[in-house]
């Protein structure tokens, strides 16, 4: 089963074409005739991309829609909540929100979540007191989630090293986003097949 596709776009704004990695999802909008809303370096903002190429109609057998994967956002910033469900809705995603770390332990408690991903500075429990309840508690293992954050002071640094997560720093460049969860997911798809 094909999870992914390379496919080149042209911004619809500057031209530029660039080749991305598209889950099947964007390669349906695409062959459907939308437009997908993706970053372009050269306009230095999100634009419009366009396939360069038609995209042929998928096909129901190799476009077989996967398990949706529980994912857990977990972030004190109503914006940044918002931005990334938009960017996790192409990932056949059920996706749980919390504001700080205490909803999302007892969340983390009575569910199972595939990915987790979470900020660092949040009130009432930051990301770090999280983590250690997670590893206390083998709620998720580390691999399964990302750390975002504004704060590259060296404490920060050193427990983001030293947790064995991914993690990313604020603001984040949404194309380097994608890019984490697709790896993620898909790594999860090759290791349970």
């Amino acid at each position: 089963m094909i999870e992914s596709r390379q496919i080149v776009l042209k911004c619809e704004s500057c031209r530029v074409q660039k080749s991305f990695t598209l889950n099947m999802t964007q390669v349906r909008k695409l062959s459907e005739g939308s437009a997908l809303q993706l970053h372009c370096s050269s306009c230095s903002s999100p634009q419009h991309w366009m396939a360069t190429e038609p995209i042929p109609a998928m096909d129901s057998d190799v476009d077989a829609p996967a398990k949706a994967k529980n994912i857990l956002l977990v972030d004190d910033d109503d914006l940044i909540l918002k931005l990334l469900q938009k960017v996790l809705e192409t990932w056949n995603a059920k996706i749980e929100i919390s504001t700080n770390g205490k909803e999302a332990l007892a969340k983390l408690a009575t569910r199972s979540f595939d990915l987790v991903i979470c900020d660092l500075q949040m009130p009432e429990m930051s990301g770090q007191e999280l983590f250690q309840h997670i590893q206390e508690n083998a709620l998720i293992s580390p691999s399964r989630i990302i750390f975002l954050t504004g704060d590259k002071r060296d404490e920060a640094k050193s427990f983001l090293d030293g947790t064995g997560c991914n993690f990313l720093y604020k603001p984040i460049q949404f194309l380097d986003f994608s890019g984490h969860i697709q790896e993620m997911l898909n790594d999860d798809l090759t290791t349970s097949t």
